[in-house]
């Protein structure tokens, strides 16, 4: 009878207080989806302090070096229901290179380079978008860079999409990667000891606008 009295005692314990049990965590979960058909559509900011462009070359033959843009702006359009019909609009701060070498980075900014002194800012703007797989995208579009607009085509990824546990806010995430000739935007400087082709890696969170 003790035995039965404590099991019934315990039960009821636990009834009154699962209401009051964290319930958060799942409630989250529930929201984000990795398939793009169930994100939201509408118009995105770019989320400046979760999105960068990593760059990297070879040099002279020995080593890959890498550097980073770190400061972006820019929108999203995305239209879950055609996401062919989404576009996107990146404005990257490329004054504010980053290699962690601090005379490096003033080369780099020099008219050797990306000549930041005129043009301090570089833009891809989309021009189409051609699913590739369940979650995988060809982003066509147009590179302005040291005043030069040419043609560039992304490799991307829907990784995302849902309610960030951390800010709160509906957010879309994206990864991308191409391949571009640094020559092609007129920057030949040490080209071939430097290598003329430029891997550029993309990770990019957005937050929906209300």
């Amino acid at each position: 009878m003790r035995r039965s009295a404590a099991t019934a005692g315990l039960l009821l314990a636990l009834a009154t207080a699962a209401p009051l049990l964290p319930t958060a965590g799942p409630a989250v979960a529930q929201e984000l989806t990795q398939a793009p058909a169930e994100a939201q559509s509408g118009r995105y900011a770019l989320d400046p302090a979760h999105a960068k462009v990593l760059f990297s070359v070879r040099h002279l033959g020995f080593s890959t070096y890498y550097g980073a843009f770190p400061a972006l702006e820019g929108t999203l359009d995305y239209d879950a229901q055609d996401p062919t019909r989404s576009r996107v609009d990146i404005t990257i701060d490329v004054a504010a290179v980053d290699t962690s070498d601090a005379e490096l980075d003033k080369h780099l900014r020099s008219e050797d380079f990306l000549n930041t002194g005129k043009t301090p800012s570089a833009r891809f703007r989309s021009t189409g978008v051609e699913m590739t797989g369940a979650r995988t995208a060809r982003i066509t579009g147009d590179l302005t860079l040291r005043g030069v607009t040419r043609p560039v085509v992304l490799e991307a990824t829907f990784n995302q999409a849902g309610v960030s546990p951390v800010s709160k806010a509906y957010t879309i995430g994206f990864d991308a990667e191409t391949v571009i000739k640094r020559s092609e935007w007129g920057v030949s400087a040490y080209v071939p000891a430097v290598s003329d082709e430029v891997t550029l890696r993309i990770g990019a969170e957005f937050t929906r606008k209300p």
